[in-house]
């Protein structure tokens, strides 16, 4: 495994995808997959990185976001074990904590049909020292 933040949250997805809950894969950004079996991945994202506050132990933070896809919905349970994958991690460099944001959730349909698809929105951050 290797000491990048993004590595860290692509392998443990991975990892995930081939669980209980079978993924088509994971990107970084968007899906560039076209022609998927089902439409049940994962994308995950930075968003932002901000000046910790004063009362905080680190400089700065980067904030990323995890998005599960799903057709009809995502089962039940199943955004908390993503979030407990992601934040279980022995190695400092690479930690996560999920925000206080909400988790939102986005509705859209599969393609040319009228299947509907299901998105979560988890936010983590990432605590970051100076070298």
């Amino acid at each position: 495994m290797n000491n990048s933040v993004l590595d860290r949250i692509k392998d443990t997805l991975e990892s995930l995808a081939q669980g209980d809950v079978k993924m088509e894969g994971v990107w970084y950004g968007a899906c560039r997959e076209t022609k998927l079996d089902h439409w049940n991945y994962f994308v995950f994202n930075r968003l932002r990185r901000s000046k910790a506050t004063s009362t905080s132990r680190s400089d700065n933070q980067t904030y990323y976001e995890v998005h599960v896809v799903h057709e009809d919905y995502i089962p039940e349970g199943y955004i908390d074990t993503v979030i407990h994958a992601l934040e279980a991690q022995s190695d400092p460099h690479t930690k996560l904590k999920q925000t206080n944001d909400d988790i939102h959730f986005n509705y859209t349909f599969k393609g040319n049909t009228s299947m509907v698809v299901e998105i979560a929105t988890i936010t983590f951050t990432h605590p970051e020292k100076r070298c």
